[in-house]
């Protein structure tokens, strides 16, 4: 926290322009803005934005910027690349020529929204709303913008993550935790204050248990890894989870290198450890829990000495581990996308959320942060439901038996189900494919 006071202390907002836009500097004009960068985190970065004769030449981070301090990673460090390349797509294009031919000619924006409405309302009137797919890419910012739209412009129920960029992508640990615990969790980073460290009701994670993720490279899901590395910077301690030897790692007071798929056989066995030798929370478990007793009786066999062999991970590292999590003032999880991509992906989700619940490390200082989404996004990644007719919405593509329409958990129609109707027409066609950032 020193650190950052004093970084604070030294930086010239003047120099940086302090409350001003935009501004001429050395031949370029400044642009301060904050940029999402596909395919990128779900965080917006600040930026200074350098252009000259109307071209980006180049980009800095914003030191003023309260989020990323002036830090960039390399997708935002290579936007002129990107924003300058000769195949970008800019406007709209009609096809000329038979399809596969790649034959386009260039159109205005009016004539491209024109034949657009013209075309949505003829399939609406003729084929019924549900006809039309929408599919956008995974949150980001276009999250909850596309949803809206399709549900209450296009009137359709069928929105989706299609190609399940979604569900095997952070939509089980928003589910899971929304199950658990009503919304999901991220880490206490100090990110809800104005002044960030400096804040002197913050405190640090005791220990930042870190799940199959490299934070520093993925920014993902809502963060910035450098905001851990000034979290281990003031003496947080690490813990983490991975088959690679990582930054993380390297640093750790416990690295456990699991052996992929078996990240469950690991929670189970922290929670043994956590649950029988009575290092949990009793008063967070008294006041705030539902089903211990069941918990503690599912992982009672489950010790680190049956976890080892299906692991690979030593049993004394496994002991350390949990003892040093139940031990610490505050542990904070910050977990990534190799709880989604096996089989066991609520499995492993429940489990560790389970862990980080007995341990008290649920709204606490330090822990892990329960956080309701902006914009009135919900984590089924649904919005404007109500826009859309009863009779209508239950024509929803799900598989018969997901049960997905009676619990509504998840508002994405299912992959396998659209992919059956445009396939075979069943249980109706499909008239139009929109497609944006996916």
């Amino acid at each position: 926290m020193a650190d950052y006071l004093e970084f604070l202390e030294k930086l010239d907002r003047k120099a940086y322009h302090e409350g001003e836009w935009q501004w001429q500097e050395g031949g370029f004009t400044v642009t301060r803005t904050t940029h999402w960068s596909p395919p990128g985190c779900h965080m917006g970065c600040g930026v200074l934005l350098y252009t000259k004769d109307n071209k980006l030449e180049k980009v800095e981070g914003d030191p003023l910027n309260a989020v990323a301090n002036g830090k960039l990673c390399m997708r935002c460090l290579d936007l002129p690349e990107a924003v300058n390349h000769p195949n970008r797509l800019k406007y709209p294009l009609r096809r000329t020529g038979e399809r596969g031919q790649d034959k386009w000619e260039r159109i205005s924006w009016d004539d491209a929204y024109d034949e657009i409405t013209e075309k949505v309302l003829a399939i609406k009137q003729e084929h019924g709303p549900e006809s039309i797919v929408v599919v956008h890419g995974t949150g980001r910012n276009i999250g909850w913008q596309v949803p809206y739209f399709a549900s209450a412009c296009m009137e359709t129920p069928n929105v989706s993550t299609f190609g399940f960029t979604g569900f095997a992508c952070y939509l089980p640990r928003m589910i899971g935790t929304s199950a658990k615990y009503g919304d999901m969790i991220i880490v206490d980073a100090s990110q809800a204050h104005h002044d960030r460290y400096a804040n002197p009701e913050w405190e640090r994670p005791g220990v930042i248990l870190v799940w199959g993720n490299e934070p520093i490279k993925s920014n993902a899901d809502g963060f910035l890894g450098h905001w851990l590395v000034q979290c281990v910077q003031m003496g947080s301690k690490i813990i983490s989870v991975d088959p690679r030897l990582t930054w993380w790692g390297a640093r750790a007071a416990y690295w456990l290198p699991v052996r992929p798929g078996t990240d469950a056989v690991v929670a189970m066995a922290l929670l043994n450890v956590v649950i029988g030798e009575d290092l949990y929370d009793h008063e967070f478990v008294d006041c705030w829990t539902y089903g211990f007793d069941a918990l503690a009786e599912r992982i009672a066999d489950k010790t680190p000495e049956w976890a080892s062999p299906l692991c690979d991970v030593d049993p004394e590292t496994l002991r350390g581990a949990a003892r040093l999590i139940a031990a610490s003032s505050s542990c904070a999880c910050q977990w990534g996308l190799a709880f989604e991509q096996q089989i066991a992906a609520l499995g492993v989700t429940e489990s560790v959320a389970d862990l980080m619940a007995i341990t008290g490390n649920i709204d606490n200082p330090g822990g892990n942060a329960l956080y309701r989404c902006a914009f009135l996004i919900e984590k089924r990644y649904g919005l404007g439901d109500e826009y859309i007719d009863p009779e209508v919405y239950d024509k929803k593509l799900i598989p018969a038996t997901s049960g997905i329409n009676e619990s509504n958990i998840v508002s994405c129609a299912d992959t396998d189900t659209i992919l059956a109707a445009i396939e075979t027409g069943e249980p109706y066609p499909i008239q139009m494919f929109w497609v944006q950032s996916s």
